[in-house]
């Protein structure tokens, strides 16, 4: 059995095992072809080193200087857009939320408003109210009259909905229905 092509290598370079340097010496068809390949080795040697037509390391390093540059910065730009992406998603959200609580306040207004119209009149309705009534009562409602005064003040200085004018129209509609329940209960005492 013949060498292989790395052990005739071998061979050719003088690091051959000494089974397969015998065979070689003693093989004619073995010893050409390491013969055959020591004259390719030197028919290389023999060729004339040519350097390249036009220098590439330079553009090669360039490139490489800017791909260091440019990935980070990269990286930056990603970084930038997502940041970018997150506040408009928050403002966008703080939007929305903000929209809805504006709506929700002005229908909360219409509501306490319109029920602030019913009770008043209720209490201006013709009717009721005539005749005498107890110091105490008189008291309380000319307590309630002079919040709701205040209150009313307090209404008109408003410019829009908001969570302090929705508690002054709550305000507003808990002492007429206050008013409105001294008046049913000193019907009542009269009624008797």
């Amino acid at each position: 059995m013949h060498p292989t092509l790395e052990e005739l290598l071998a061979a050719r370079d003088g690091q051959a095992e000494p089974a397969n340097a015998a065979h070689v010496a003693a093989c004619a068809a073995c010893r050409d072809e390491v013969d055959r390949l020591a004259a390719v080795r030197e028919a290389l040697r023999a060729l004339p080193q040519l350097p390249p037509r036009q220098d590439l390391w330079p553009a090669i390093a360039r490139s490489r200087d800017e791909e260091r540059w440019q990935r980070p910065l990269r990286r930056v730009g990603w970084a930038i857009a997502v940041m970018a992406l997150v506040i408009t998603g928050v403002a966008g959200a703080r939007g929305a939320i903000e929209t809805w609580r504006e709506a929700r306040l002005a229908r909360d207004t219409r509501e306490l408003v319109a029920e602030s119209q019913r009770l008043e009149s209720v209490l201006t309705a013709p009717g009721g109210g005539g005749g005498v009534v107890r110091g105490r009562t008189a008291s309380t409602i000319a307590e309630l009259e002079d919040r709701i005064a205040v209150v009313d003040e307090s209404l008109t200085k408003a410019t829009r909905p908001s969570a302090d004018v929705v508690a002054l129209w709550q305000e507003r509609v808990r002492l007429l229905d206050a008013l409105n329940s001294m008046r049913t209960t000193r019907d009542t005492y009269v009624g008797l």
